[in-house]
């Protein structure tokens, strides 16, 4: 049976809505964009210095555990793909979970999902773009308003490769990628064979808490630099075998990230001891007194790197930009042929299979919040931080929903397959940890600017529990379509 004629739980054939090409994304193009959406070079750019303020020389294990907490929350993910791949991801995953209680139910949870994603994803992007932006001024020595033009450039130049088709953008995002991952290891590589007696500082805790510093906000920003490996779950309708591919896919994007961030915090940790000794440099990146520490890095151990390390700071942002695209979009046009949006912005182009009205929104969402905080802000390295925070809470609220109504889901519609440890043990496990990292982002009293994000994230949350309960007198038709998703089981 071809994806065209495939019955939804609604009892509509995917004719009815934009079609989006099915069978078209294999494990390469699943994988390719996960990987770029995580950005591992601007994650270790913004993370690691808090984190080696928290945890001193001990700070590289901190990713390991971040992604053992992560695959926990990636099993929902896994689970509910098994059985109903969607365009919709979470949407159609916790509105197909809250319906084994009533329509209407499902509806407010899904409609509450959607729009938390609808507004995340913007300023999610707009951080992006806006590092961009500043990453150009600070190089070059611009005039620090010239930041808004170089990244509303940046968004300009993404958008003739995210019409081209979702090969193209994946191509260009992959590259992206590699570029980055490639010039962290070998930095490290190199760092690792000349750092010589210091290689076993992180075996020790100097100038820091060590384990004891991984709680808190700490933990909450490595696993911030995960976010985006939930990037496959709304390709399940394109995805070939949905069933293998996208559990493969969010295995393999977090252990290669995970990889890539130990190398380059571990080169960080070991390089900085090297130059000034232990105490004092783990002293020079926990008091942020560098405000360039991988550019030291690369200065003293390899000079020929430091043009590509200014590269990959780009290439990082820019490959993030594109590769994000796929989810936010899906997101998008699914909201829209549910009846979220309007009928016009789930449509699809019959050419490239891309659903372009629902791109240009992403794009020129991003564009009006980027814009709107350049006026307000006026600082782009506060406007960046402050967005990468704001925008991931959501996310992680999401995440926890997801896990939390998995055994729900599964208990109901699936009993025979029930598994105490896939679908109650390692999901609520994930659900604690995303859990905490919402409470420690959000919770007053801190001196880290995210003691404003409280602020934020409640406006968020109103708006996904207004726009919820506005969408719930329509709960036979849109809970039904945003339960929509290819019946695999």
């Amino acid at each position: 049976m071809s994806n065209r004629e495939v019955k939804t739980k609604s009892g509509l054939t995917a004719d009815e809505y934009g079609q989006l090409p099915g069978n078209s994304l294999g494990l390469f193009q699943t994988s390719a964009s996960t990987l770029a959406n995580i950005a591992p070079a601007l994650s270790v750019f913004l993370t690691v210095p808090f984190l080696v303020a928290s945890m001193g020389t001990t700070a590289p294990w901190i990713f390991v555990l971040a992604a053992v907490a992560i695959l926990c929350t990636g099993m929902s993910v896994v689970e509910f793909t098994k059985r109903i791949p969607s365009a919709g991801g979470f949407i159609s995953f916790i509105t197909r979970a809250g319906e084994t209680r009533s329509r209407s139910t499902g509806t407010f949870f899904g409609s509450f999902t959607f729009y938390l994603l609808l507004l995340a994803y913007p300023v999610s992007i707009s951080s992006l773009a806006t590092f961009f932006g500043s990453w150009m001024q600070n190089h070059y020595g611009w005039t620090p308003s010239s930041w808004i033009w170089v990244s509303i450039v940046a968004l300009a130049f993404a958008i003739p490769f995210l019409l081209r088709g979702t090969g193209v953008s994946v191509k260009i995002a992959f590259a992206l990628f590699v570029l980055e991952a490639a010039v962290l290891v070998v930095l490290g590589i190199i760092v690792f064979i000349r750092s010589g007696s210091q290689m076993s500082a992180p075996f020790h805790t100097v100038n820091g808490l060590g384990f004891k510093g991984m709680t808190g906000l700490a933990f909450s920003f490595a696993v911030f630099g995960f976010v985006g490996w939930e990037n496959s779950g709304p390709l399940g309708e394109e995805a070939k075998d949905p069933k293998r591919t996208i559990p493969r896919t969010i295995l393999i994007s977090v252990l290669v990230c995970m990889v890539v961030f130990f190398i380059a915090t571990y080169a960080l940790v070991v390089g900085f001891a090297h130059i000034y000794g232990a105490n004092h440099g783990i002293h020079i990146l926990s008091t942020y007194a560098d405000p360039s520490p991988f550019t030291t890095l690369s200065q003293h151990f390899a000079p020929w790197l430091n043009f590509l390390m200014f590269i990959i700071g780009l290439s990082s942002a820019l490959g993030g930009i594109i590769a994000a695209s796929l989810p936010g979009t899906r997101y998008i046009y699914h909201g829209a042929r549910a009846g979220l949006l309007p009928a016009s912005v789930s449509k699809v182009s019959p050419k490239t299979g891309v659903p372009y009205v629902a791109m240009l929104v992403y794009v020129g969402g991003t564009l009006l919040v980027t814009v709107v905080l350049d006026l307000i802000l006026h600082n782009a390295a506060t406007i960046s931080a402050d967005e990468a925070g704001i925008s991931t809470v959501p996310l992680l609220i999401v995440y926890t929903l997801c896990s939390l109504l998995l055994p729900v889901f599964i208990l109901k519609k699936d009993r025979a397959n029930f598994n105490v440890l896939r679908h109650v043990v390692v999901p609520y496990l994930g659900a604690v940890v995303m859990g905490y990292g919402v409470w420690e982002s959000i919770k007053p009293g801190q001196s880290f600017p995210g003691s404003t994000y409280i602020i934020y994230v409640g406006i968020y949350v109103l708006i996904g529990v207004v726009g919820a309960l506005l969408a719930m007198p329509r709960s036979e038709s849109v809970g039904a379509k945003l339960a929509h998703g290819l019946e695999t089981a």
